[in-house]
């Protein structure tokens, strides 16, 4: 090395300061930690001796699953999250009546207030003022985007009114919550946190559910409004009324080149605007969005009801297994039982947490005998889906989809909680063992 080069490098690569520290992190339980010999790389080690690298090293190739492509996870996680939380939104007033309805009002009523001001301190919503019922379409229509509800449709839309139809066109069998046929209170308060977000947005303004695709209506509807203080009485419908036919006039080309008039844009531009955010950041947003909404309702039951409360929890979460085993089985994507070990079945968790934004993911263990999937890593005071802090048993009931579906994919295996957040872990842990009852 050059005296010129040598002299510029010596002033770096000073003593470090700190050791390696052997503080595990909070509740983990590896053993202390045994620090190896310096050794040679695998790369110097095939420079020097020729000697063959080890790909294991940097690859974890015993354990592998699909990722979806960001626009079809997008999708994935919403359906899949919305029937996660549709079915509590269901139970609360099948199981629980009166007071069911009034913790799902509760419920959906609490997420406006920190929602409006943390988006007022952003500057996305704007003095009342200059909020008339476009704008709040345009920031609830931004909202519906995020969290993948769709395809949405605005059927009306002036100064005076919007109305939106956020579960557009199908068959009214189909709804993404999977909730009861009948129940419009569910439907209306499930509404609820537009009804309180567009009041403190705007309190000359007023946002209600007025249709319903389990009410028997082709789709789910929000109307905004200025706020007259009366309500028109709802029609009786007896029959089909007469289609209204337009007249037959010029077109909007015709009348620019013949007459000269300037053309009108509102007939091909979005009469409300939604703001687009990246596909990579919409996908978290939208997991954390359900997940939180979820976890409010199951936190209430839970809370509310105690053992019988957990019950539902659990049997809620249980109910999922069945139908997703059927429809994998069915898409090839699970092979039959003496096909699946704890790293096939592992995978096709991995690909369900993938999508529905558990990521990143770590695998602490992963053999043909075990897999221990950590996910949700980070201070055990934070937790999407809102859990109380050492609420252990919430973390067991929620787990029943993994146990079942694991049983279902082979009776031989096994998948339990091992880890939880909320009960003062680095991470949540799901291992998948053989089960030693079959041994």
């Amino acid at each position: 090395m050059e005296d010129k080069v040598a002299k510029a490098l010596a002033k770096f690569a000073p003593p470090v300061p700190a050791a390696p520290s052997d503080e595990n992190r909070p509740n983990e339980d590896r053993p202390p930690v045994a620090r190896p010999p310096l050794g040679a790389s695998p790369v110097y080690q095939w420079i020097t001796e020729g000697k063959s690298q080890d790909y294991s090293l940097w690859y974890m190739d015993q354990l592998t699953w699909t990722v979806l492509p960001l626009e079809v996870k997008h999708k994935a996680c919403s359906n899949r999250m919305a029937r996660e939380d549709g079915v509590f939104r269901t139970l609360l007033p099948e199981v629980y009546g009166e007071q069911g309805l009034q913790i799902l009002d509760a419920v959906y009523a609490s997420f406006a207030s920190d929602m409006y001001e943390r988006e007022r301190a952003k500057g996305i919503i704007k003095e009342p003022e200059k909020m008339g019922p476009r704008q709040v379409a345009s920031y609830i229509l931004t909202n519906y985007d995020i969290i993948g509800v769709g395809p949405i449709i605005v059927m009306e839309a002036s100064d005076e009114r919007v109305r939106i139809s956020p579960i557009g066109y199908g068959c009214t069998e189909l709804c993404a919550y999977a909730t009861r046929k009948g129940d419009w209170r569910m439907c209306a308060y499930t509404g609820t946190w537009e009804t309180e977000i567009t009041k403190l947005i705007n309190p000359k303004l007023r946002t209600y559910t007025n249709k319903a695709k389990h009410m028997g209506d082709w789709c789910c509807q929000i109307t905004i409004e200025w706020d007259t203080g009366k309500w028109e009485p709802a029609p009786e419908i007896n029959q089909r009324p007469e289609p209204i036919r337009p007249p037959l006039e010029h077109s909007d080309i015709y009348n620019w080149i013949v007459d000269g008039t300037p053309k009108n844009p509102k007939l091909w531009l979005d009469p409300v605007p939604i703001r687009q955010l990246p596909m990579d950041q919409k996908c978290k947003i939208c997991a954390k969005k359900w997940a939180a909404e979820t976890g409010a309702m199951r936190n209430m039951i839970a809370e509310v009801f105690g053992d019988d409360g957990y019950q539902t929890v659990e049997q809620a979460y249980a109910s999922f297994a069945p139908p997703e085993y059927e429809l994998a089985r069915h898409r090839g994507l699970i092979g039959d039982p003496d096909e699946i070990g704890p790293l096939e079945a592992a995978s096709y968790i991995c690909t369900l947490y993938d999508t529905c934004g558990r990521a990143p993911l770590a695998f602490p263990e992963a053999s043909d005998e075990c897999v221990r999937i950590q996910h949700f890593m980070g201070l055990p005071e934070t937790c999407p889906y809102t859990a109380r802090p050492g609420d252990w048993r919430m973390c067991q009931a929620e787990t029943a989809f993994e146990r079942n579906l694991v049983k279902l994919m082979n009776p031989k295996l096994r998948a339990r909680r091992t880890k939880g957040k909320v009960y003062g872990d680095y991470a949540c842990e799901l291992t998948i063992d053989w089960d030693p009852e079959f041994a």
